[in-house]
């Protein structure tokens, strides 16, 4: 297999492999067999469902969650940040408030 495919490998440069000529290049990588297995072979939606839970807490378990002190340091930074645009947004206001005043 990989000396069918050493040419479009890397080239003559040393460079990495480009993705569109490295591999099976523009080739389905699905084989017919593949195809001809899978027609006629829908899952009914209750299996769909439980698929999707089974997925959503196996991926639930791989979650790093925040320690509380973590979660607090979060919380703080995100209310004081938000306290800083909102005092800059009202004294930008005010300042367009009073010239448009001053002007009009």
């Amino acid at each position: 297999y990989a000396a069918a495919y050493s040419s479009y490998v890397s080239s003559s440069i040393g460079r990495a492999a480009v993705s569109k000529t490295a591999g099976c290049g523009f080739e389905s990588l699905l084989t017919c067999r593949h195809l001809a297995t899978t027609i006629g072979k829908e899952k009914s939606m209750k299996e769909k469902i439980v698929n999707f839970v089974n997925d959503v807490s196996k991926e639930m378990e791989k979650v790093t969650w925040p320690t509380r002190p973590e979660l607090a340091e979060s919380t703080r930074i995100v209310v004081v940040v938000s306290l800083v645009i909102a005092v800059f947004a009202w004294v930008v206001d005010l300042a367009v408030s009073e010239a448009l005043k001053a002007i009009l």
